[in-house]
């Protein structure tokens, strides 16, 4: 919601504060019985004697879980190896915390509603782990299966090397162009976990699947409010790290190689 600080307590039996009670509701729908508790102390009596019945019957308890899947299904797809080590370590509790983080609650609504959109959900959630102190007690790569996941879907990876006024000597990312990188295929990680978890509790699919070590990146570059992608394994990496890596010299012969020119016919090189 659009406001960032606690609904405060009040004598009020009057009219309603239609605003103050959709906030409410909004709120209740994430929150825990006690948490609940605390929201309904915050409203005036009138306000109260509505939504303290709704909020405790069964049509609302069905709409507070379905939420919260439809919180899950969003995070599996956006970040599913940070949201699944997450979930495996952290459990309900940690979710919790994310639902009354401010990068959570500070979500503006959506235009003609009270409410937020599920699809700020993942930028909350990445703001949320960026600034928490979960992902710094992690093993590294979490943290970098985090970077991964984050820069794949919103940028900020390692952008297009600058180039003077006359333009590149060599071929380079064309502009707006970024690369996320890793030591491990994170995808392939993600959906070996999610199997995993088919038949063993989440904390132990952690251990049972391994990472196998494989220079990975993915060049980016929007197409108007789409982004195309080129995924790289192992030798494709190495073979065209020099475009997006000023410090790492073109290989003899790399321009007629059908890596390259892969690169090239999908538009995230300017030659």
């Amino acid at each position: 919601m659009t406001s960032s600080t606690p609904i405060r307590p009040t004598e009020e039996s009057g009219p309603m504060d239609y605003v103050r009670l959709m906030d409410a509701t909004w709120q209740a729908l994430y929150a825990t019985t006690a948490g609940r508790e605390r929201v309904l102390a915050g409203l005036s009596a009138s306000e109260r004697a509505l939504l303290g019945p709704a909020s405790t019957g069964p049509g609302f308890q069905i709409e507070q879980v379905r939420r919260r899947q439809a919180l899950a299904n969003v995070l599996h797809t956006s970040f599913p190896v940070t949201f699944f080590t997450f979930f495996a370590r952290a459990g309900a509790e940690g979710v919790q915390a994310f639902l009354e983080s401010p990068p959570w609650r500070g979500r503006a609504p959506q235009p003609g509603s009270a409410f937020p959109p599920l699809a700020t959900t993942s930028a909350a959630f990445s703001d949320f782990v960026r600034h928490s102190d979960w992902l710094s007690a992690q093993e590294g790569w979490v943290g970098e299966a985090f970077r991964f996941e984050d820069d794949f879907l919103f940028g900020g990876g390692v952008p297009r090397p600058a180039t003077d006024g006359a333009g590149p000597a060599t071929p380079r990312l064309v502009d707006g162009a970024w690369v996320t990188e890793a030591s491990f295929d994170v995808p392939a990680f993600a959906k070996l976990l999610h199997a995993a978890a088919e038949s063993n509790p989440w904390p132990e699919a952690l251990f049972l699947v391994k990472r196998r070590p494989l220079p990975f990146a993915v060049l980016c570059v929007p197409d108007g409010e789409r982004v195309r992608r080129v995924t790289l394994r192992g030798d494709q990496v190495l073979n065209l790290r020099w475009l997006w890596d000023e410090e790492v010299p073109a290989p003899d012969g790399v321009l007629g190689t059908l890596d390259y020119q892969r690169a090239l016919a999908s538009g995230v090189v300017h030659a």
